[in-house]
């Protein structure tokens, strides 16, 4: 949990996702297509919480391509696919923040993938500002990255 200790990036107002997507940070970077990629969310709500993100920096929905919304449509399930084969949640929540009126936390558009359990939800994030996760975000990444690869290329 380097993000609680750790000092500020310095990347100022650069897009994060456009680093990932040119390989200048590949640290949660979990499954890669040509035109879409999937990377582990660095503040998630529950373990396993990703995002499939198209490489071209695409401010909204409509800014994509046919293509492009295609790949992001079959990142997202490759996501889910996987997250049931590795996890087992009882179920998704899908969803994109487009917009900051809407809690988007960057112009870069991409859709969440968030496994979810019955019962997942507690009283930490309410009354303590906290979230508890059971399993560190780089231990996830490995193990969703091995279950990417015996699924083949995006």
């Amino acid at each position: 949990m380097a993000y609680v200790s750790g000092a500020p990036s310095g990347m100022g107002n650069a897009c994060f996702l456009c680093a990932a997507a040119n390989g200048e940070d590949e640290s949660l970077v979990v499954d890669r297509g040509k035109l879409a990629f999937i990377l582990m969310n660095r503040f998630p709500y529950t373990s396993g919480h990703v995002m499939a993100v198209p490489v071209r920096h695409t401010p909204d929905v409509i800014a994509m391509t046919t293509d492009e919304g295609s790949a992001l449509f079959a990142s997202t399930q490759r996501a889910i696919r996987v997250l049931s084969e590795v996890m087992h949640p009882d179920g998704f929540n899908i969803g994109i923040n487009q917009g900051g009126a809407a809690g988007a936390s960057t112009e870069h558009v991409h859709q969440h993938v968030v496994p979810r359990w019955a019962g997942d939800t507690n009283f930490m994030p309410v009354i303590g500002d906290v979230k508890v996760l059971p399993q560190d975000l780089e231990t996830t990444a490995a193990t969703l990255r091995e279950a990417f690869s015996r699924l083949g290329p995006l």
